[in-house]
């Protein structure tokens, strides 16, 4: 069985404390139930109890839970008295300290007619004479032993959890996620602090940098987010970059674009319930980042923002990263690469203002999809391996471009229809037929294309660049 443990939990009021209790031990037991692992659990003061055959999957998961300060596989035990509790440490440990250096840590909740110390000698009297001595500062091993009215814990090893407070126990934000380093870091850390987070990213140049930041939040929430299926919002940016770098004095630029996925993400707060916006921004970092510019980018935004990551470097970043194993050393890079060379650093709120007012979200934020953590991989896999470059045999082809692109120019026989009417060819769909899906660049086709196969179909997907080759 395992002790698992927590700390912050432990300072919340009553109803708090069982409230986050409760989400604790829903994080793990439902996690376990999706991975039918057979898990029983019982709750006391400041601990929780899990009890399984499969201790494999215990040791994986626990230093991955959020609210968990540490846990211990150990060995439970009934007992009458202190001479009980010292023959059942005598019995499981004296071959283990054998030639070794020992200390023993008892606690001890409960009423006895002993105390904690009276415990450790007793223990250690009983271990002495086949040990190499006691050593309180530097053993070789330590024995714990952990008495809760008349139940006896004895365990070896503490070992660490994330600590924080439950995932899902205090809200719930969408995280401005480009997939580069300090973006996961940031999500991380407000994870780490019991926030639910759902992902929103800006993709410049699919397929490509949406694969990557998919492997980086797969990577992610796969590690951390236990207890919670996140969702993960896409949305194809390039239009609104080539309109914004028209004007190649603007040196605000960058600005007006992460200003505009402030006002997305705000828009997804409203349709959502989501209680902040999440960035990776740290003072000084790059020119967007000045804390002129972040004040007049954020005055408009009326949900907060959190941005754990305001007083790191760069390096510090990194070294947290890697210390979570979040870090991925082949970085795309951030989009603030496409934009001027010599960007401006501080920009008047007034001056942003005007500039943002030209852009309209609903034009140049499109193609939005929305995948869950578990249909990563399904998506991922239509990217790699359902891209084609030709029309197959017994093809039903479905056009998801804009009524007016699709005036202008389609595959013969090809059919457009909205990404959202893609239940209806799920549900009525013809499994004996080939389906390939185009659009204007992948986002949304290779999608749909992941979401026919996810039901047994057999789809492909393509690009209008790319179709406009095909003689026909």
């Amino acid at each position: 069985m395992f002790i698992v443990r927590y700390s912050e939990i432990g300072l919340k009021g009553n109803k708090t404390r069982r409230e986050m209790e409760k989400i604790l031990v829903n994080n793990i037991t439902s996690y376990a139930q999706k991975n039918n692992v057979n898990l029983k659990y019982s709750k006391t003061d400041g601990r929780i109890f899990l009890y399984t055959d499969n201790n494999s999957f215990l040791y994986d998961i626990l230093p991955r839970i959020f609210g968990i300060k540490s846990f211990s596989y150990a060995y439970e035990y009934k007992f009458d008295n202190i001479n009980t509790i010292a023959e059942l440490a005598k019995e499981k440990f004296y071959d283990v300290v054998k030639n070794k250096k020992f200390a023993v840590i008892a606690t001890r909740k409960g009423i006895h007619n002993f105390n904690s110390k009276d415990v450790e000698i007793k223990i250690g009297d009983a271990l002495y004479n086949n040990s190499a001595g006691v050593d309180l500062e530097n053993p070789d091993i330590k024995i714990y032993a952990e008495i809760r009215d008349n139940r006896l814990y004895l365990f070896t090893d503490k070992i660490p959890g994330p600590g924080g407070l439950p995932l899902k126990s205090e809200g719930k934000a969408i995280s401005l996620f480009s997939g580069g380093i300090d973006s996961p870091v940031a999500t991380y850390m407000v994870m780490k602090r019991g926030v639910a987070c759902d992902l929103l990213f800006c993709s410049l140049a699919h397929p490509a940098d949406t694969v990557y930041m998919l492997k980086t939040a797969q990577n992610l929430l796969e590690k951390y987010s236990i207890g919670y299926n996140n969702r993960i919002f896409i949305i194809d940016g390039s239009n609104l970059v080539t309109e914004i770098i028209k004007n190649p004095d603007q040196k605000f630029s960058n600005l007006i674009f992460k200003e505009l996925l402030y006002e997305y993400a705000q828009n997804l707060c409203i349709k959502y319930n989501y209680n902040a916006i999440v960035t990776g921004e740290s003072i000084g970092q790059v020119s967007s980042q000045t804390p002129e510019n972040l004040e007049s980018m954020s005055r408009d935004i009326f949900y907060p923002i959190y941005r754990p990551l305001i007083g790191f470097d760069k390096e510090e970043t990194i070294s947290y990263s890697k210390s979570k194993n979040l870090y991925f050393n082949d970085s795309m890079g951030e989009f603030c690469s496409l934009f001027s060379k010599n960007p401006g650093i501080k920009v008047s709120y007034d001056y942003l203002k005007a500039e943002i007012s030209k852009f309209d979200l609903d034009k140049y934020f499109h193609g939005i999809i929305v995948l869950n953590r578990e249909s990563i991989n399904q998506y991922i896999n239509s990217i790699e391996n359902r891209n084609i470059n030709e029309i197959p045999d017994n093809c039903n082809i479905i056009d998801l471009r804009e009524n007016n692109d699709y005036n202008i120019w389609h595959l013969p026989d090809a059919i457009n229809l909205k990404i959202n009417d893609l239940n209806k060819i799920v549900k009525n769909g013809d499994k004996n037929k080939n389906y390939l899906f185009y659009c204007k660049k992948g986002l949304n086709s290779a999608y749909a294309a992941s979401i026919m196969l996810e039901n047994g179909y057999n789809a492909f997907y393509s690009t209008e660049k790319t179709l406009k080759k095909i003689k026909i």
